[in-house]
């Protein structure tokens, strides 16, 4: 249904309750009442008469199939007929008059953080005066207010933000960042208390005087001191670079604990979505070095928060309102780096997409399984171009953002700096008079420079905390993403009769046609069942909905009467052995990764032979150097290289390797020679026995031995049964192994 009929039928229903004399209650949208009424506030309506209403009352009414509740303003009489004129309080212009037709009601009160509010409260009567007679120059003031409302909520939002970003990063670190804000307060405090210290040496010494033992005394005192203090600092370093390590360790192994937990729940459908693929781009980008930033500058923020406030005391014993100058001096660099880190946020977003763009090329560049075709049809020099031009692009874009950060920073700089030497000539001109010493000449030159810089830290800090805080919202978003839910309540998987497909249907997000339209097909217990067909019709799609990674948009699954939802992915994966068509190589031992298929007992060597051996594979890996102990794969020092059909036979001893009752098998054979594959089906048929076994191959000498065949055509089956059947038939079937076998 449109939105314009569902608005038009929720207004309609909306008059009949006001007409049988019910009140109605509706959620405001907007702030054109403020203040007097705010989005989400729930108002109360009641049926009046037009004669009723009077100015200043909060009217609702029809205007553009909508409901709006604004203030009456003006009534008046236009060839016999009364015209109502209202306006929201924050708006500066009226709304178009209305007819008693397009009346629905009179606001009577209304609901704020569970509170009831009457209109004839004396606040609000007092706020239907004043915007009734003074309309004009409150209208701005109220505009103004909202302005104020909108950044404090959105600055209470983005803390709250930065407190939940914090919670999570900080999870299993909290002791070690105490410590590390311990020893960031005492090194921002003591290269103060080495400034005062020679301060305290310079007065002294313009008055020393070697004869007096109890300045002498004084001196060595205040040598010791520094020198303790000096000592202290050195030490202080090594320690906070233990512990920052310490902390920096601790939070990348969260992080990654949780990136990657968050990737293994994921479903499938967020890897085969760009615009979702870009979102999970930017969380891994920023996940590898965002975090730990964001608590060392909170930390430096901590250091330069202690540094200042020691630094205030010191600039209290000269002239308290220099303060306000090195402030004056801070606050436009901090306004333009808010700004800028604000574009560079919105940059990023709108070069994610690129960003994955030129990764892919370099991929492709530098990556093993490119490097033969790439040297043989010698396209490099296709890739390099294109990488080079997204390269360009996004590199033209970030130097523009930056060469006008550049200008701003120096606009800044010049404006600090002269404030600086304004304060510095002051200074002196204090010591002219008389009214300081020179060694307290001495203390503000180092304070107020150091001062400059630790002022600059906290609020470089504050921003980089603000920019960290909106990057780290794309990693804490990610780990948001909602994953397949399991069910409450799992009912058991079993598989003793069927497994049943009624009238199933099921679209890719980015798609625009159906990937299975209405299939209905029925997989008996014990027997061994094919998918055959043309690429694209729809095969692999069925193998994903069977183990879950999808759920289909309409029709069910179920395993014996038993929806595939009640009993959830994650039993459903646990009872299925898979060969899947792009199956993973992966670059561990040739035990190891036979052992994959079942991680829940220890591997089995003896097992694992078993599996090699009915997937033909086993006379290979007991050639290689190790044995079943031999690294497979180049990508580390020390492996051995197979050929794609070794390494599906195995990726199909992995699925041997697991007792499963249901098999499935997409493309089994598809890089494997005539004998090899003589031999995979023949160990299929053994593993087979009394198991559940779904086959999926173009090749039809792949599946023709299976009980039954189900024939997919875009989308949907239009022939099943089994092979001597379905060549009876003569249909589609028949036409494709004819075709197969001409030669």
């Amino acid at each position: 249904m449109k939105d314009e009929k569902l608005n038009n039928y929720l207004l309609d229903f909306a008059e009949t309750l006001l007409e049988d004399n019910n009140s109605i209650r509706f959620r405001m949208k907007g702030f054109s009442m403020y203040p007097t009424l705010k989005e989400g506030d729930v108002g109360l309506v009641e049926k009046c008469s037009a004669n009723d209403l009077k100015k200043g009352d909060i009217v609702v009414f029809k205007s553009y199939e909508n409901l709006v509740a604004h203030r009456l303003i003006k009534i008046k009489n236009q060839n016999g007929i009364r015209i109502f004129i209202a306006k929201g309080d924050k708006n500066p212009t009226t709304d178009k008059p209305f007819t008693a037709e397009k009346l629905i009601g009179k606001l009577v009160s209304f609901q704020r953080n569970n509170k009831t509010i009457n209109t004839k409260h004396a606040d609000i009567k007092f706020r239907n005066f004043i915007s009734t007679h003074f309309s004009k120059i409150v209208t701005p003031f109220y505009n103004y207010q909202l302005r104020i409302e909108n950044y404090f909520n959105k600055a209470k939002g983005e803390l709250k933000l930065m407190k939940n970003n914090l919670s999570i990063v900080s999870e299993n670190a909290r002791k070690i960042i105490f410590t590390n804000a311990i020893i960031a307060v005492f090194q921002g405090v003591l290269p103060f208390v080495v400034i005062v210290c020679i301060k305290l040496f310079i007065d002294h010494l313009t008055g020393f005087s070697a004869q007096n033992e109890s300045k002498q005394l004084y001196f060595i005192a205040l040598l010791i001191i520094t020198a303790l203090v000096f000592l202290f600092t050195g030490i202080l370093s090594e320690i906070r670079g233990y512990f920052s390590e310490k902390l920096s360790q601790t939070v990348t192994r969260t992080i990654y604990d949780k990136l990657h937990a968050k990737h293994a729940s994921l479903d499938l459908s967020y890897y085969e979505n760009p615009v979702e693929q870009d979102k999970i781009h930017r969380a891994v980008q920023e996940a590898s070095y965002r975090p730990i930033k964001m608590i060392n500058e909170l930390l430096s923020g901590l250091r330069s928060v202690a540094a200042g406030l020691f630094m205030v005391s010191i600039f209290f014993t000269i002239k308290w309102y220099l303060v306000v100058l090195l402030l004056i001096a801070i606050v436009p660099g901090v306004l333009f780096r808010l700004k800028y880190s604000r574009r560079r946020y919105r940059l990023k977003k709108l070069q994610s997409t690129r960003e994955r763009e030129m990764y892919y090329y370099s991929r492709i560049l530098t990556g093993f399984p490119f490097a033969k075709e790439m040297r043989l049809f010698g396209f490099s020099t296709f890739f390099l171009q294109r990488f080079s031009k997204v390269q360009d692009t996004l590199f033209t874009e970030k130097i523009y953002l930056k060469k006008s950060e550049l200008w701003s920073g120096i606009v800044t700089q010049t404006f600090a700096v002269l404030l600086i030497f304004v304060s510095l000539a002051y200074v002196s001109y204090l010591k002219y008079t008389g009214e300081i010493s020179i060694g307290t000449v001495v203390l503000f030159f180092f304070a107020f420079q150091r001062g400059y810089a630790v002022l600059n830290e906290l609020f470089m800090s504050a921003t980089q905390i603000l920019e960290d805080n909106t990057f780290m919202n794309d990693f804490t978003g990610f780990l948001d993403l909602p994953s397949k839910l399991e069910p409450i309540v799992k009912l058991p998987f079993t598989l003793n009769t069927e497994i049943r497909f009624e009238n199933v249907s099921f679209r890719y997000e980015t798609s625009k046609r159906d990937a299975l339209s209405h299939v209905n097909i029925t997989i008996p217990h014990g027997k061994t069942v094919a998918f055959a067909g043309a690429n694209g019709s729809g095969k692999t799609t069925m193998i994903k909905l069977l183990c879950g990674f999808y759920q289909p948009d309409a029709g069910s699954i179920s395993f014996d009467g038993t929806d595939a939802i009640s009993i959830g992915r994650k039993t459903i994966c646990e009872n299925i052995t898979a060969v899947f068509q792009d199956f993973a190589l992966y670059n561990i031992t040739a035990l190891g990764n036979i052992g994959l298929g079942n991680i829940d007992i220890n591997i089995d060597l003896s097992r694992a032979k078993n599996a090699a051996l009915a997937a033909g594979i086993d006379d290979i890996i007991e050639k290689l150097p190790n044995g079943y102990n031999t690294l497979l794969g180049v990508f580390f020092e020390g492996g051995e290289e197979l050929s794609i059909g070794q390494w599906q036979k195995v990726a199909i001893a992995r699925a041997f390797y697991r007792d499963s009752p249901l098999i499935l098998m997409d493309e089994p054979s598809s890089a494997l020679d005539a004998v090899s594959e003589k031999q995979i089906i023949d160990s299929l048929k053994k593993l087979s026995h009394r198991k559940t076994s779904v086959i999926i191959s173009h090749r039809l000498t792949t599946v023709q031995w299976a009980d039954i065949i189900y024939f997919f055509e875009k989308g949907e089956v239009v022939e099943s049964g089994s092979h001597t059947e379905l060549m009876a038939l003569g249909g589609k079937y028949f036409e494709m192994f004819q075709t197969a076998n001409q030669d």
